[in-house]
């Protein structure tokens, strides 16, 4: 005799099939949590040890920041002061020839800035990898004429030919024929916000903060491909002119362009090592 609503084939140990499921996926689950922790470990681990860049993870940690060519000195004097953002190495462009691939992976900032040197020219393999290490997430600064020739190639004049797609503006050709970022244009003038949500001009409506102050800036007449974040206006003449411009790859590689000196703005430039960071 079973009781009422039984089965005669050992109903008295069965379960309904949905507890089994649930304890089923709880087994489960519980498996699983020692593998988790050890590929959080892992990847945090490798993060730190420079193996790779996890975003956010070391958000308060110093970036390191790699400058191929020469930085000014007044924007020298910035990351010299600023040790609780950034950690840079000054690199020639054509000490990067030689497994460029390698030497990118170990910075999180790489700027190019040859914008104080006669010789404006990057190797092709550097600017390869530059690329492809920006469409992987790869965080770029390019200052004003910087990197417009290619080494050893006459007939290379702008980035399209040596960084492709990435950079955020273009140098054109003017009615004379002669390339827009081979013509520098010496001004009296302020940058101005434009992008209103962009991080790097937060708090920055207008520079130079002083109503009287002016900037004397060397600047380009190139062409924006990206978002405009600020622009340059020549308080002496009409004039307009990209301040600094940026285009993203995929949300997580980013380059900016600055049409100027950043060493200029230092607030500017401290909130784009954040934003980069």
């Amino acid at each position: 005799m079973y009781p009422e609503g039984g089965n005669e084939g050992g109903g008295g140990d069965y379960l309904p099939s949905g507890g089994g499921l649930k304890s089923r996926l709880g087994a489960n689950i519980e498996g699983l949590i020692p593998l988790i922790l050890i590929i959080i470990i892992a990847a945090y681990a490798g993060s730190k040890l420079g193996f790779w860049s996890i975003p956010y993870v070391d958000s308060d940690d110093p970036a390191y920041m790699l400058i191929i060519g020469e930085p000014s000195h007044e924007l020298k004097n910035i990351l010299d002061e600023d040790k609780d953002l950034v950690r840079y190495t000054v690199r020639d462009a054509y000490s990067m020839a030689v497994s460029p691939e390698q030497q990118l992976q170990q910075y999180q900032i790489v700027m190019l800035d040859q914008s104080k040197q006669a010789d404006k020219s990057v190797p092709r393999v550097l600017g390869d990898a530059i690329k492809e290490w920006v469409k992987k997430g790869g965080k770029f600064i390019v200052v004003k004429d910087s990197g417009i020739y290619r080494a050893g190639a006459a007939d290379v004049i702008g980035w399209k030919a040596t960084f492709g797609d990435i950079m955020p503006v273009e140098c054109n050709l003017e009615k004379d024929y002669v390339p827009t970022c081979t013509k520098p244009i010496r001004i009296t003038g302020k940058i101005f916000r434009q992008d209103f949500k962009h991080q790097i001009m937060e708090g920055i409506e207008v520079a130079h903060a002083d109503p009287d102050g002016v900037y004397f800036l060397e600047t380009f007449n190139v062409v924006p491909v990206g978002n405009q974040v600020a622009y340059i206006q020549n308080m002496t003449t009409p004039a307009y002119y990209p301040g600094v411009v940026e285009k993203t790859w995929f949300g997580i590689g980013k380059v900016i362009y600055f049409n100027y000196d950043p060493g200029a703005t230092k607030g500017v430039f401290e909130n784009t090592l954040r934003y980069l960071s």
